[in-house]
């Protein structure tokens, strides 16, 4: 589904080698693949391709990067919340783009690649909203979210071998957040689980009532905004590194990154407010 889009033009390459193509950068139109909304430091993108069950198509990705990490750098930024329109949450990658294209195909995975990579690399938490079905690439994504807030009647699902591709790459996501069996059983059985499921497994960092999961989102998002931007950088940056290394080099590691951010201006500012009795006033530096 590579199709030439027209409004907010830009020419992209999606990955080494591959053809230039013509994506569409998030103008908030009612044809737009995904929308965002920014308010209170909070910038909220939805995938809103239902047609098309938000499938994780190479002018879809590129629209989501571009939405990441638009900005990115801006202080006003607090967090982002990625979310979807219908009840599809996102259906996976595109068969009808993958089908008989190696050199489509690798640029597809690779991009959903970038994404996540981005993702993790973001100086601001991103929270994954959903209320309804994330399967295969769309599993993938959204459990490579930094927190996953659904609902329980949410489903999650790697069913790709039923029509002949196993899930690979969602396999990478979902075996580094489940245990060995519930990932087997999602990969190798195509079943899905319900959100209550993904919570008790790990999956997801909660699972609540569909009339509760606003008021959890803002409820994490207004305790992220409660903290010096420059500290939860910081540390989200090396929450992932320390993922890759031994216990012994992940602990001597950490004891650097302690002494760093105790020379952070905030970090002083916050013991002087902890000490004086006040509010901090941060800085984000």
């Amino acid at each position: 589904m590579l199709r030439i889009l027209n409004s907010s033009l830009k020419i992209s390459k999606y990955a080494t080698g591959c053809v230039p193509q013509v994506i569409r950068f998030a103008s908030n139109g009612p044809n737009d693949l995904v929308l965002v909304k920014e308010q209170n430091g909070v910038r909220e993108i939805t995938l809103n391709h239902p047609k098309t069950l938000n499938s994780l198509s190479l002018d879809m990705m590129c629209a989501l990067q571009d939405a990441l990490l638009k900005d990115k750098d801006n202080l006003d930024l607090r967090c982002v919340v990625l979310t979807a329109q219908g009840k599809i949450w996102s259906a996976g990658h595109n068969l009808k783009e993958l089908h008989n294209d190696p050199k489509i195909q690798a640029c597809v995975f690779q991009k959903l690649t970038d994404v996540i990579n981005d993702i993790q690399k973001l100086p601001v938490p991103v929270l994954g909203k959903v209320n309804g079905y994330a399967a295969a690439a769309g599993c993938q994504l959204v459990v490579s979210c930094d927190m996953v807030v659904c609902t329980k009647n949410s489903k999650f699902s790697t069913p790709g071998a039923g029509v002949g591709v196993f899930c690979s790459t969602p396999g990478v996501a979902v075996a580094r957040i489940m245990s060995r069996p519930k990932s087997a059983y999602m990969l190798m059985t195509g079943l899905p689980v319900t959100g209550e499921e993904a919570y008790i497994s790990g999956m997801v960092t909660k699972a609540v009532a569909p009339e509760e999961l606003d008021k959890e989102i803002e409820e994490i998002t207004n305790a992220i905004k409660a903290k010096s931007r420059a500290v939860i950088s910081l540390g989200k940056e090396f929450y992932y590194k320390q993922l890759a290394l031994s216990q012994a080099e992940a602990f001597s590691a950490a004891q650097e990154k302690m002494c760093e951010n105790f020379q952070l201006g905030d970090t002083k500012e916050g013991i002087a407010s902890f000490f004086e009795k006040r509010p901090p006033n941060w800085k984000h530096q």
